[in-house]
């Protein structure tokens, strides 16, 4: 698994919430929009240093899908797979968590499904030496797998490893 070429001491990350995400437009539903606020007010937490804090919904790609959440938190983190036990921790619905790719970005990733009381839900995140995300598939349906690729696909549209000093400094 690639890792970015800089070390993290000399690396932070720039998060960006595009208008688009792919065939996927910026979504306005309430109470979601306040569960991507709290998401990210909980990342914020698991980063030492925090630098940047980004959240957004977007409408799903189908009439299948309903919602996509990505949230994220930049920062410095020491422990990336106990970050992710944590993170996973929050949400004790979400099980079959397993771990996947994470893309050229590099860190650790993982993947789980579940259901809350109005949708299915696949859940995706990542923690990395820099920063710590996930992305919320919402369905009416119970996907077939996971969406490992859609998954690397959206982090590398939101994160960005820039040179400079680590967070914080």
């Amino acid at each position: 698994m690639a890792q970015p070429s800089a070390s993290p001491s000399n690396v932070r990350a720039r998060l960006e919430l595009p208008m688009r995400l792919g065939n996927r437009s910026q979504f306005l539903h309430r109470p979601l929009l306040l569960t991507v606020g709290d998401n990210v007010e909980q990342l914020g937490r698991l980063v030492d240093a925090p630098k940047d804090r980004a959240g957004q919904l977007y409408n799903g790609a189908t009439d299948a899908d309903y919602a996509v959440m990505v949230s994220a938190a930049s920062g410095t983190v020491g422990d990336e797979a106990a970050t992710l036990d944590e993170l996973f921790s929050w949400f004790p619905r979400v099980g079959e968590v397993r771990a996947v790719d994470p893309g050229l970005l590099g860190g650790v990733a993982r993947c789980g499904s579940g259901r809350n009381d109005q949708h299915y839900v696949t859940m995706c995140a990542w923690a990395d030496r820099i920063s710590v995300g996930m992305v919320t598939f919402l369905s009416p349906k119970k996907r077939l797998g996971l969406p490992d690729d859609e998954f690397v696909e959206i982090r590398s549209e939101v994160e960005f490893p820039v040179p400079g000093p680590p967070a914080g400094q």
